[in-house]
């Protein structure tokens, strides 16, 4: 007991100067310096680039037809984006679209009233009346600007007609023609190129060379011809009916002047 009394003592005597002798250290201990190296801070994802919104054209600095043509096309867009996708809000604007142009088209047969009010020369109803009563009226005047070219020119023309005999268009045509120009008193020389004589042209001549010189290679072949100049000029190829003859009468006095 005695002992250990005594080694306590000595332990406590000793620490003291034990204490003196230790240094503390100025840092701890890191290790190595390539295991420490800073750290550096991640890079920040890149931007996703932001979509562009559509650009919209500037209809001010373009053309009524290049304006018509944008509004066109976004027109069908609403249209097939109506049909591919049928939602109220897709519908609706087709529909907007489709007033759009309802409207426009309002607005010009307006306009196309009030121009013909400021340039009556370009009313189309002044000289050829569109309603039903007026019909006769119109059709009585017609018939007789074509009565009146047909005695015109009759004044300086005769008819040859060149005809085939043995066929039946050829003949038929050729009672067409000797009717019409019974009634209209005009002069007619049928010419038959085949020297058969149709049952309604008795009075048929055969071709003398008249075909070659006038260079007639189709037929049947209706001619008017001014007997003091010799000159001549196509009439009618093929069938007709003798109120289409008529009309062709009028074109030809006319010099196939628009009746429209």
């Amino acid at each position: 007991m005695m002992r250990r009394c005594i080694s306590l003592l000595l332990m406590l005597m000793v620490l003291p100067a034990l204490a003196e002798e230790i240094v503390t250290p100025a840092a701890p201990f890191t290790g190595w310096s390539w295991y420490n190296e800073p750290k550096k801070a991640p890079a920040p994802p890149p931007a996703q680039p932001q979509p562009q919104k559509p650009r919209v054209p500037d209809l001010s600095k373009m053309t009524a037809q290049e304006q018509a043509k944008v509004l066109r096309q976004y027109t069908m867009e609403a249209l097939n984006r109506a049909i591919l996708y049928p939602t109220r809000e897709n519908t609706a604007t087709y529909l907007k679209w489709q007033k759009f142009w309802t409207d426009r088209s309002s607005m010009f047969s307006q306009s196309f009233a009030a121009a013909q009010l400021t340039h009556p020369e370009l009313d189309y109803n002044l000289e050829y009346p569109h309603y039903n009563s007026m019909a006769p009226l119109v059709q009585s005047r017609d018939q007789e600007q074509r009565q009146e070219a047909i005695a015109k020119m009759g004044q300086q023309y005769g008819l040859f007609y060149f005809y085939r005999g043995s066929d039946p268009i050829d003949a038929q045509m050729a009672g067409v023609v000797a009717d019409f120009a019974k009634i209209n008193h005009l002069s007619l020389i049928p010419v038959s190129v085949d020297g058969q004589v149709a049952p309604s042209l008795p009075d048929s001549r055969p071709d003398n060379g008249q075909i070659q010189a006038m260079r007639i290679t189709h037929f049947p072949a209706l001619f008017l011809v001014d007997p003091r100049s010799r000159n001549f000029q196509p009439l009618v190829y093929g069938f007709m009916t003798q109120d289409d003859l008529a009309k062709r009468f009028l074109n030809v006095s006319t010099g196939f002047k628009p009746n429209f």
